[in-house]
């Protein structure tokens, strides 16, 4: 147990892993990264772990271009291992209006200056057998598009800070940010105070309980993501690109001889971390696969295999998510020294290097390496929604994730 640092970083998902590494690469700068369980072991290497480049602003576009660099210089940076595999994607329209969504999306892409194609049903379904043209209105090829496996990332980047001096400290729960006159002056842990001028809330599913018990309001909604991982299949090669169907919310990707996949539900499952007490581990969350069985049927014609392919993994996480579907990233209004890492809306993994590059940035510099202001917990303060009314907006960004209307 440490008793001072510069920066104490809460979580060791993903984008806490990654900020406490890009800190820690600043010399002379004395980084704690800590968690309440073990290092990268909650929601992130429970993700898909799937890169997705299109995304609906440019500002999510850039970020995600540069963290596509960083997954592929991952090793060489960090020395930790990381598989990725560069597929590509096929973006899947089965409706006139969501065709139109995806010109749209292909028209950003290319001048963002994305390798993207807009194809027939039948050549989608060429790059990927799996995918049937039945009832397909449109594709979109997205050539930038690659995955990863999800275990690696967060313990990778944890393992890499602490080789250049961070203090990596696992199964120490952090009661309380220490505010005074405005400042942070630490954290209080099961394990005892830790003081330091900047604090870092990147605890994920429990970032609102962190930020709430130092009287920080953040509005964001811990939400169950499930998906399933299939036995071997003749035919599911590594290089298979992607599906992405919009209007169902289905994804899949091939994973280890078959396919993972998931939706992002209609109704999804809201969790309030405190009433799930103490020492709840995301390992340890309800699942039900009747809703992914309801996923399969509604993508039967385009996707039979998700119908038919036995089942050899089914887990879930819980991402947060946002009432706009952007990232929460950035200084905390009223208390100088407390920064945000978390509403990763379904994709926190795969663009975590870039934005715990950004964000330990802007901790050292005073400001952002480009224009976050999208992202800033303060473009909420004027709107003071119910629990009910957050959920419902969370509700509909984690349903369109893929932008169908």
């Amino acid at each position: 147990m440490i008793s001072k640092a510069d920066v104490i970083v809460i979580g060791s998902g993903g984008l806490g892993a990654a900020t406490a590494y890009y800190l820690s690469k600043q010399k002379g700068l004395r980084v704690a990264l800590v968690d309440k369980h073990d290092i990268g072991s909650q929601t992130s290497p429970r993700a898909a772990g799937m890169v997705s480049c299109v995304r609906k602003s440019e500002l999510m576009i850039s970020l995600i271009k540069h963290a596509c660099r960083k997954i592929e210089a991952f090793t060489e940076e960090t020395g930790q291992p990381l598989d990725w595999v560069h597929s590509g994607s096929l973006k899947i329209a089965r409706r006139p209006q969501d065709a139109e969504v995806l010109k749209t999306d292909f028209e950003r892409g290319r001048r963002m200056g994305l390798d993207v194609e807009l194809i027939s049903p039948e050549q989608a379904s060429g790059l990927n057998p799996f995918l049937k043209p039945t009832g397909v209105v449109a594709a979109m090829r997205i050539a930038d598009d690659r995955y990863f496996d999800p275990a690696q990332v967060a313990v990778g980047f944890a393992r890499a800070a602490a080789a250049v001096g961070a203090t990596v400290l696992p199964k120490t729960g952090v009661l309380t940010v220490n505010i005074s006159a405005g400042k942070v002056t630490g954290v209080t842990t099961a394990k005892g105070i830790i003081e330091g001028p900047v604090v870092v809330d990147a605890a994920g599913a429990w970032t609102r309980q962190v930020a709430e018990a130092s009287g920080i309001r953040v509005p964001l909604k811990p939400t169950r993501q499930q998906l399933i991982v299939t036995e071997p299949l003749d035919g599911a090669r590594a290089d298979l690109p992607m599906v992405r169907i919009m209007d169902a919310a289905v994804y899949t990707r091939p994973c280890q001889g078959g396919f993972l996949w998931g939706v992002y539900e209609e109704t999804p499952r809201f969790f309030d971390m405190q009433s799930l007490g103490a020492n709840f581990d995301i390992k340890d969350m309800p699942l039900d696969i009747e809703v992914l069985c309801s996923a399969a049927i509604e993508v039967k014609d385009q996707l039979p295999i998700l119908h038919t392919a036995k089942v050899r993994e089914f887990r879930g996480g819980i991402p947060t998510m946002t009432a706009d579907g952007h990232h929460i990233l950035g200084p905390a209004p009223g208390a100088a020294g407390f920064y945000f890492a978390s509403g990763c809306n379904v994709a926190g993994l795969s663009i975590s290097p870039a934005v715990g590059e950004a964000l330990a940035t802007w901790i050292i510099d005073g400001r952002p390496p480009i224009d976050l202001s999208p992202m800033s917990v303060m473009r909420f303060k004027d709107q003071l929604w119910s629990e009910a009314q957050l959920e419902e907006q969370a509700a509909w960004q984690y349903r369109h994730f893929y932008g169908a209307v």
